[in-house]
């Protein structure tokens, strides 16, 4: 045992919350006491969570030659923030379900969420304030603060004084966007619209749970859902149409929409959406989609007429053996850059004659100057003023224009046409102004265009849509 002596060696970690005690093996006839231990951590400021009965084991079992954790700090406990809880389904889905066997279910659409006057539509629960630690050394150790959230913000709801209970004011649809909470009219009958309802024009959402007969005329600032069918009607909607039975046109039904068009199948009806149309089958009718045309379902098929999907079109089937004559269009149309083209004329016709008003109203400024006049009141400044508003209203609306229609532009470079069963004889498809028509039968195939060409790709391995 020459050599050996006593060393007390503490270690504080980096974070000072803990700290480790070694003893080295002391000579022969020398011991330690627990206040030469207890002075050695005092010297290392370690004051905060020391556990006495370990140094005394470490002692009476003579643990020398090996660290041993003898002080552990306090730590922080962080505070929760406050939240909301929410009575309404936040999570609303537009999409249909494939089932398993292939079809579409159309009643799986959950696309608006309704509330009662009074029902309580959220509550809120206040942040928990978090506790501090504490190093060995008896540096605070601060804790993160739970944080309180701003009251909901929106429309159609009241708020108790707290800011604790939010209760809806109205029955009608709720929903959220960037936090803001609003509960919107919903205009609902639960039988027919025909002629004993007579058209109707609503701010707001439209429910019909029965179907919609010949002639009606619907038109709504929210979406329309229809439960049964909707026959030789026009729907004209500032947000999605969905028909869960289908629309029967008879060459005269129009459906316009906004948003999105879902429904279970469309018959010589003409079509037209700012978003994407979603169904089972068409049977000759005239579809524009500014986004993307899906025909879902191993039944589904399109049979005649003329399909545009500015984003692109897919499909299960196009056409039939008999070779009808079916168009399916996708990407830049020369429609499409038509209108592109009318706005920016548009555009610049406003904005130069803008530059002209403009001009004439400094002349008329400087003449008033020069001769000491005032021209305030005068016919001709007062005209050219209504001119220039009427000129900045009419340039504001083709910047519009031109901001929807490079929007739509923007989806066709990725533009393609998918088959994922067959393309019958009879069908042309035709990618930014380029026509392919179909000689033979393809399967699961997609079309693209490059330089000017359509191209074909197989997609066997692809997932069905």
């Amino acid at each position: 045992m020459a050599g050996l002596h006593k060393e007390i060696t503490i270690r504080i970690s980096y974070d000072e919350m803990e700290a480790y005690l070694l003893l080295a093996r002391p000579g022969e006839g020398e011991t330690y006491s627990k206040s030469e231990i207890m002075a050695a951590l005092r010297e290392k400021k370690v004051k905060i969570g020391v556990d006495e009965s370990i140094i005394e084991r470490m002692l009476s079992e003579e643990r020398f030659g090996r660290e041993v954790l003898i002080a552990r700090g306090t730590a922080p406990v962080d505070g929760k923030d406050g939240y909301f809880t929410y009575n309404f389904d936040l999570n609303l889905n537009n999409k249909p379900t494939v089932r398993e066997d292939g079809s579409v279910d159309y009643w799986s659409i959950h696309a608006v969420e309704t509330v009662e006057e009074g029902q309580v539509i959220a509550t809120y629960t206040e942040p928990i304030d978090g506790h501090h630690g504490m190093s060995v050394t008896g540096k605070l150790v601060m804790a993160k603060r739970g944080r309180p959230l701003p009251p909901l913000t929106g429309k159609g709801f009241e708020r108790s004084a707290d800011n604790k209970t939010y209760t809806a004011s109205i029955a009608g649809k709720i929903e959220m966007c960037d936090s803001r909470v609003t509960i919107l009219p919903v205009y609902e009958i639960s039988g027919d619209v025909d002629l004993a309802t007579g058209n109707i024009d609503f701010r707001g959402d439209v429910i019909i749970h029965g179907n919609v007969t010949s002639g009606a005329c619907i038109h709504a600032t929210g979406s329309v859902t229809v439960d049964g069918i909707a026959e030789g009607c026009t729907i004209d909607a500032g947000k999605d149409v969905i028909l869960r039975s289908g629309f029967l046109g008879g060459y005269k039904g129009v459906l316009k929409s906004k948003g999105n068009v879902i429904a279970k199948f469309i018959e010589y009806a003409k079509v037209e959406a700012e978003g994407s149309i979603d169904l089972t089958s068409a049977l000759n009718c005239t579809i524009t989609g500014y986004d993307k045309v899906f025909i879902n379902g191993k039944t589904a098929n399109v049979v005649g007429g003329v399909i545009y999907g500015a984003g692109g079109v897919e499909a299960y089937s196009l056409g039939t053996a008999a070779e009808v004559k079916t168009v399916i269009k996708a990407g830049a149309s020369r429609e499409l850059i038509g209108q592109m083209t009318e706005a920016s004329n548009r555009i610049t016709e406003a904005t130069e004659m803008i530059d002209k008003i403009n001009i004439g109203l400094q002349q008329l400024d400087e003449m008033a100057a020069e001769k000491g006049i005032d021209l305030q009141k005068d016919e001709r400044r007062i005209s050219l003023l209504r001119a220039r508003i009427a000129k900045q209203a009419e340039l504001a609306k083709g910047k519009e224009e031109m901001g929807r229609l490079e929007a739509i532009y923007e989806r066709c470079k990725s533009a393609r046409i998918r088959v994922f069963r067959t393309v019958y004889p009879g069908v042309s498809i035709e990618i930014n102004g380029y026509m392919n028509n179909m000689k033979e039968d393809h399967a699961a195939i997609e079309f693209r265009e490059r330089q000017g060409n359509i191209i074909m790709m197989d997609i066997s391995d692809a997932v069905v849509c």
